[in-house]
């Protein structure tokens, strides 16, 4: 009995701390004051990504990071109404938004960035040549982007790493 009643005992003391995270994690603790804090920021820096790569609309979320997107004429989208192109920008825009937010608010900051087959899909060529401002303007990182149009893109990069594959494996082709 005596051993039941301190394992009883550590559960309640582990409950007590799990009931004050719930709260300070809710939507109205913590979480919001951050989100609260953060958010005019990520904003502004949506928008300023934006305009980087020639999309001229503005674009905002709220603290349920619902977006509200309206035209030069103030007309107002949402995200579905845009084409797959420009719905890159925007996913583009929160993209580069994230690092910045991360690096101005961590002690430990990456300077490698991961980007698969960014090209591949819908960004046409105005939409890689404004992508590739905002890359030339990241000093100092380890930027890879894979791609399978690789031969269209080559005058825009410094390295290339070329895979094949070579019975049924991939290896780094010998260039």
């Amino acid at each position: 009995l005596e051993k039941t009643k301190i394992e009883k005992d550590k559960i309640v003391e582990q409950k007590g701390y799990v009931d004050i995270l719930r709260t300070i994690l809710n939507d109205k603790g913590a979480k919001a004051q951050i989100i609260k804090k953060y958010l005019p920021i990520m904003n502004t820096l949506i928008n300023q990504y934006l305009q980087s790569m020639d999309f001229f609309i503005s674009f905002h979320l709220d603290e349920e990071f619902n977006e509200t997107v309206k035209s030069r004429h103030r007309d107002t989208f949402n995200y579905n109404s845009f084409s797959e192109g420009e719905k890159l920008r925007i996913d583009l825009a929160i993209l580069f938004t994230w690092r910045t937010i991360a690096k101005m608010k961590n002690s430990v900051n990456t300077n490698l960035l991961i980007l698969d087959e960014i090209f591949d899909s819908s960004l046409d060529q105005q939409g890689t040549d404004d992508f590739f401002k905002i890359v030339n303007k990241l000093k100092n990182e380890n930027i890879f982007i894979i791609s399978h149009k690789g031969d269209i893109l080559f005058d825009k990069f410094t390295n290339i790493l070329k895979f094949e594959k070579y019975q049924n494996f991939t290896r780094l082709q010998n260039t």
